[in-house]
């Protein structure tokens, strides 16, 4: 059936993973710790990963210690002092096997990786078979089961549809998941039997032709077992009683520690098969069920068995079995065959799943270089491929790292493997066709302390490892066996005991692979002969028996998965280090965040950090350093796990002010800037509270290159010298406000030089109730210093008089009373801080005195109509103007660009535009430094103008904007670079470009939509800055406007609404009276004013 829409992934109580012995049972924990730590296991499901009380107590006796041991951790947490069966009660509880060794991977089977990763995820990592098993059962065979115990082998790739789910309607005593599969298939595999009400009535493994006929299905496909089991609760409960119950007892812990001999049990064959409605007491008790089993031929076990298979009839037989057949799942055992592992990630069945989260790559996660080839069809996973390495056709290359002249075949497997220049010594590899090459980490302890030993094994894609030598399809590296002992010379004394019969020997037991020689250390060299490059030469003969060898077998029984898991891990990191590099100088747009965020679960924080800063000094590009500086802020928040406190906050701590200085020298400050910040970055990092202030410190010194990127506008100032006005005349700029009507954030740096389109602005200048609201003033005085004076809505206002230079050196601190005037006067060159003369000398030298400077603003403040840049754009023009300075607009647009960067508010070019040029003006820059604001005019008719007038108008909405706070975000994210964030960045630009387009064409409705299209982009780009009150206000006014959109950054200030109908104000003032919570909202007009801003001398 279909998952109904909105179902919810199930949530587990426990995730039990059980494996062959302690040693692996600590590196599997880990791995799952890892998953949940990471999230994609949730925090509240409880991880046990439990080894088998002895050998080979098959899939059923590994299913029942599991369920005791979780059972008696999940009484104990309850508080019972003994197992109680009450504890399953509501309980989920996933059980997964990992079954036996597997030759293709150390890992084994459930950590196979595939070549895929998440399409979005917080964290990065490889995805492994059991990765996505996980996923199938939570987000779908499960979802909407009852209580119970899940069962699932990890030996195989499940396919299951994207929107498949089970119906748990009716009641289950046993439920298998089955997929069809053709006769052929099924000969090597497990078959349900199904009658027409879907009991099972039979299950079988490697039945005859005429067995399997009987269990076919109308479409001629037969129902396979594929390892995926549910059990209800009364199941379970009757499982968990067998630990008491001899000789059931022997597949437990409790049982082996009370002296009984193990026994092995099969889940199917001995568990499920007493439910199946075919069978008999007599056949299952005798054994006659266990079909193309081994008979057992010591009489004491034989009658333990009967023993136990006669209890287990009596307790199972009352239970029923039911299929549940998955129509369009897929199964694929992960079987000894290397040309079916090949195939298997080469083409993973697993992509039939169309599961939209996941993405499958050819190149997953990997680093390949240059000057390497890869043939077409090759997968490459967790791998660097540097230098002169040629892969051939349809290879499959998994955890490696390959560097020097290496040629890899068609159609090869090289899993595992570290090959460096050293390794060749002054030679080539050569893999050939059709070979599978791998490396393992093994840990012998033979010699008493563990000797931990990289050792490499080779044999043929087509070899069979378990067929005797004596069989036709039995051979080694693609060959016959005579051919190959023909041509190395070996023989079969070398590779087995005398006393083994043909029968007996095949690849896996073979002692093929060196691994210690009494002088020097194995290498390619004693493994690459055995592939058969030519005839092998006595010397090679010779180097291979005097090793100490081991056979296939005894390799994978001495893996150490610590390590190899480890191996990993570095190997993803050391890719993840080249990528960082590849990403950042090469201007992507990827995001690295869920590589740190990653890193600093897994201890890799430090490479991380060292890496970036590489970047940083090496870097001649300051867009490129700041984005890499607030990459380092990233890792440093990763690092403290969101429990630092928010990531929004000052940046002006003493102890990083010697890294600043240096940075503030530009490009060539970088290197000892950059070693100085990590210097201090030290002191840092061991609270979280801390390690989010160094990051917030390292976002400020992202600021610094931000500062010099945009100060790159300086080149497109060129005011010439002109008259100075007379003293004690007054020079006056008057400046509408701007209303931002789409595009708005693509304006803002580093977004503005970095997006890949640049950034555009659809911008209007508007009076406000028929004013222009904010201005400056200036006169020469005779006295020689400053007189700063600003007004606003708010009160009164300040009134400064500057006489010292260092009273003017609090300029970038934007919160001190009257910063921005202090900037505007070093910005426009009037006075310069650095000089050795005084203030006082300086203003009388070049102009006879000093200067008194007032500015005011009827908006109040966070109105999100531009106020403070237009202010800088007043105070600019005025200052030019009465120190004798002529400009043009041009000039006036990049002046308050560099004005703002000297402030440190850091804000975008579209306020200075709207609040200097008046009309309808489309601004636009190009992705690219040095930064370069262009504008263009909107020839808009008349009549529009006026039909766009009686539509528009104004809402202060009562609530101040915290814009800067929001720009840190944003500014953040975009160097993250969000996919969703890059998106949106997109779609600003072609909204503004539509809407000014709309504007000239006289189309008023598409201008309101464009509108609610930009309102909806800003509340991507800023996550909050829609207040509740905002909202019922948009949703109140919706059938009466074409568009609505709070002004600016959002957050609160003013709301610009474009009614449908004229006499916009009324329409406007009669819907809100209803509105809850707008007791404190101001309504006013506003029209197009197309003047701009006016410069007026006193006469």
């Amino acid at each position: 059936m279909a998952l109904p829409s909105g179902t919810s992934p199930v949530e587990w109580t426990a995730i039990v993973l059980t494996c062959q012995n302690k040693d692996s049972a600590h590196a599997f924990q880990r791995e799952l710790d890892l998953r949940q730590q990471k999230g994609f296991i949730s925090s509240s499901v409880l991880l046990l990963t439990v080894e088998d009380p002895k050998a080979k107590v098959g899939s059923g006796g590994a299913t029942l210690n599991a369920l005791l041991l979780v059972s008696e951790y999940l009484s104990a947490k309850q508080g019972y002092t003994v197992v109680n069966a009450d504890v399953l009660l509501d309980s989920h509880i996933l059980i997964m096997h990992m079954g036996r060794l597997f030759p293709y991977d150390s890992c084994g089977k459930a950590f196979t990786c595939v070549p895929a990763s998440y399409s979005s995820s917080e964290f990065a990592g490889l995805l492994c078979n059991l990765d996505l098993l996980l996923d199938s059962l939570t987000s779908q065979l499960a979802v909407g089961s009852p209580p119970g115990i899940w069962v699932c082998s990890t030996d195989m790739f499940l396919s299951i549809p994207g929107t498949t789910g089970i119906d748990w309607s009716e009641e289950y005593d046993i439920c298998a998941i089955s997929v069809p599969g053709s006769v052929e298939y099924a000969k090597d595999h497990g078959v349900y039997k199904i009658n027409k009400k879907g009991f099972v009535d039979n299950l079988y493994f490697q039945g005859s032709k005429s067995t399997l006929e009987s269990c076919h299905r109308q479409d001629g496909s037969v129902p396979l077992v594929v390892g995926v089991v549910y059990c209800s609760i009364k199941v379970a409960e009757t499982l968990l009683s067998f630990h008491v119950l001899p000789p059931l007892d022997a597949c437990t812990y409790t049982g082996i520690d009370s002296g009984e001999q193990p026994i092995q049990l099969s889940l199917f064959f001995d568990f499920m098969l007493p439910t199946c409605g075919e069978m008999t007491e007599e056949e299952f008790v005798n054994g006659e069920a266990r079909r193309n089993t081994p008979a057992i031929e010591n009489k004491g076990q034989a009658a333990t068995m009967k023993m136990a298979r006669s209890l287990l009839w009596k307790c199972m037989s009352d239970f029923k079995l039911k299929a549940a057949v998955i129509e369009d799942g897929q199964f694929n055992y992960m079987s000894l065959s290397g040309e079916e592992h090949h195939r298997h990630l080469l083409q993973c069945p697993l992509q039939l799943q169309s599961n939209t989260r996941i993405c499958w790559q050819k190149l997953c996660h990997a680093h390949v270089s240059k000057s390497a080839i890869v043939g077409k069809s090759s997968v490459i996973i967790n791998s660097v491929v540097e230098d002169q390495v040629n892969i051939g056709p349809a290879s499959v290359i998994s955890h490696c790292h390959l560097k020097g002249r290496c040629h890899i075949g068609r159609e090869c497997l090289v899993n595992g493997l570290t090959v460096c220049e050293r390794d060749l010594k002054n030679s080539d590899l050569h893999i050939t066709d059709g070979m599978i090459l791998q490396g393992f980490h093994i840990k012998l302890h033979a010699t008493g302390d563990a000797m931990a030993l990289y050792v490499l094994t080779v044999h043929g894609r087509s070899d069979q490892i378990k067929a005797p030598i004596g069989q036709s399809t039995g051979g080694f590296c693609n060959t016959p066996w005579k051919v190959f002992l023909s041509r190395t010379g070996i023989t079969r004394e070398d590779l087995w005991p005398t006393e083994a019969g043909d029968d007996e020997k095949c690849i896996l037991n073979a002692k093929l692979f060196p691994v210690l020689r009494t002088k020097g250390h194995t290498g390619l060299r004693d493994i690459l002969w055995l592939q058969g490059n030519g005839k092998g030469s006595p010397k090679d003969l010779d180097r291979w028996r005097s090793s100490w060898r081991l056979s296939f077998e005894e390799m994978l029984s001495f893996i150490d998965l610590s390590q190899e898991f480890q191996y990993r891990r570095e190997l993803f990191y050391a890719v993840g280090q080249l990528h960082i590099r590849a990403v950042l100088v090469g201007r992507q747009n990827k995001s690295l965040l869920s590589l740190y965020n990653s890193a600093s679960r897994e201890g890799f924080q430090q490479q991380m950090l060292e890496t970036l800063d590489s970047v940083a000094c090496s870097c001649d590009d300051p867009g490129v350093v700041a984005r890499t500086l607030a990459n380092i802020a990233n890792v440093l928040g990763a690092m403290a796990a969101k429990k630092g406190g928010l990531r929004s906050g000052p940046a002006a701590n003493k102890a990083w002010r010697k890294a600043f200085k240096l940075l503030e020298e530009g490009m060539a400050g970088v290197p000892a800037g950059v070693q100085a910040l990590a210097k201090e970055r030290e002191k840092w990092l061991d609270r979280a509270d801390l390690l989010v202030r160094a990051a917030r410190h390292y976002e400020g010194a992202a600021q610094i290159f931000i500062r010099h990127a945009v100060m790159t506008a300086r080149k497109f100032i060129d005011v010439r010298p002109s008259e100075m006005t007379p003293v004690g005349k007054w020079v006056t700029a008057s400046c509408p406000a701007r209303l931002d009507l789409s595009g708005g954030w693509s304006d803002t740096p580093p977004i503005t030089y970095e997006h890949k389109y640049g950034g555009a602005v659809a911008i209007v200048s508007v009076l406000m109730d028929g004013k222009k609201p904010s201005g400056a003033k200036v006169k020469r005085i005779t006295e020689p210093h400053l007189v700063l004076v600003s007004t606003d809505d708010s009160g009164p206002g300040t009134s400064l008089i500057i006489k010292q230079l260092s009273d003017l050196e609090d300029y970038n601190q934007p919160q001190t009373t009257g910063a921005l005037l202090k900037a505007a006067f070093c910005c426009s060159e009037i006075v310069d801080i650095s000089a050795n003369q005084t203030l006082e000398e300086q203003l009388l030298a070049k102009y006879n005195g000093g200067f008194e400077l007032h500015t005011w603003s009827g908006l109040p403040r966070g109105s999100g109509l531009g106020t403070s840049s237009i202010l800088g754009t007043a105070v600019m023009a005025v200052l030019w103007k009465v120190s004798g300075k002529q400009y043009t607009d041009k000039d006036l647009i990049h002046a308050v660009l560099h004005l703002e960067q000297m402030l440190t508010t850091g804000g975008g070019w579209q306020d200075q535009v709207g609040g200097l040029l008046g009309g309808v003006i489309l601004g636009h820059s190009k992705g690219e430094l040095p930064l370069y604001v262009d504008t263009t005019k909107v020839s808009v008719p008349g009549d529009v103008i006026k039909a766009f007038n009686d539509r528009l108008v104004l809402v202060y909405t009562g609530k101040t904007r915290l814009a800067r706070n929001l720009l840190q975000n944003v500014i953040r994210n975009w160097y993250n670079r969000d996919p969703a964030i890059v998106d949106t960045e997109h779609r600003l630009v072609e909204t503004a470009h539509e809407c000014a387009h709309a504007f000239g064409s006289g189309d008023i409705v598409m201008v309101g939509k464009c509108l609610n299209k930009y309102w909806i982009q800003k509340k991507r780009m800023a996550t909050g800055c829609e207040p509740m009150l905002v909202r019922r206000m948009m949703d109140a006014l919706e059938p009466h406007t074409y568009g609505t959109s709070l002004a600016g950054a959002g957050g609160g200030g003013f709301m610009y609404v474009l009614t449908r109908e004229p006499n916009g104000v009324e329409i406007v003032k009669n819907v809100l009276a209803d509105v809850e919570g707008t007791e404190n909202i101001s309504i006013h007009t506003a029209v197009v004013d197309e003047e701009g801003m006016v410069v007026v001398v006193e006469e």
